[in-house]
């Protein structure tokens, strides 16, 4: 049984609520009565200083009680600190997500595991549904990597690109987080978790991806 936390993934649909900004913690207690199940918090999306970012996470997991994925994404903010920026959270979250062949990887993953964290290794393709060979190749990447999660995430530029990525996660013999960018693979959002994907992703205050829908709607849909 894979966990993030103690939350327990694969039996029933789960939602993740992605975190880009500092929110009221009440209203992040608020989404986990609507039936949020855990909170991704993109740290490299959220314009405050680190310090203010590792106090607000001790904050929200005593407040919030859910399972966190910490993920910071390399930009201008975080590309010259990001092995450092890892470190600062790792206490403080129960999964972390890094990119599939980043050059920090083995560093924060081996920083992980002592740590007895998850990790999800993710890949994003930002033009295209790969074929499944490619898509296969990049789960095997991933689990040589360390990955315990692998997460894929494609661009559809036709629902068939989205139905061909859900078939593939359903496939799947590793644990897999899948679904498409963009509007025509908006519905893999919603189907995700019919077809094997561990959990699926939506936002609370505004989109961070194409086609990403509103953690709300994503569980009146999926729950």
């Amino acid at each position: 049984m894979i966990k993030i936390g103690s939350l327990e993934l694969g039996k029933i649909p789960r939602v993740a609520a992605v975190v880009d900004s500092i929110i009221p913690m009440q209203d992040l207690v608020d989404l986990k009565r609507k039936g949020v199940d855990l909170l991704e918090i993109r740290v490299d999306l959220i314009d405050k200083p680190l310090d203010c970012i590792v106090q607000c996470l001790g904050d929200l997991k005593k407040a919030v009680s859910l399972p966190v994925i910490g993920t910071v994404r390399e930009n201008e903010r975080t590309v010259k600190n990001r092995t450092a920026v890892f470190e600062a959270i790792l206490p403080y979250v129960d999964c972390i997500d890094i990119e599939l062949g980043a050059p920090i990887a083995a560093q924060v993953q081996a920083q992980a595991k002592t740590a007895g964290i998850t990790i999800i290794v993710s890949e994003h393709d930002f033009d295209k549904t790969p074929d499944n060979k490619a898509l296969q190749s990049i789960v095997d990447r991933a689990l040589s990597q360390g990955a315990d999660i692998i997460k894929v995430v494609t661009t559809a530029n036709s629902e068939d690109d989205a139905w061909r990525l859900l078939r593939f996660a359903k496939s799947c013999k590793a644990p897999i987080i899948a679904f498409a960018m963009g509007e025509a693979g908006a519905f893999s959002r919603v189907k995700a978790c019919e077809y094997g994907s561990l959990f699926t992703y939506g936002y609370i205050t505004r989109p961070v991806a194409p086609g990403q829908l509103s953690a709300e709607e994503l569980i009146k849909q999926i729950k």
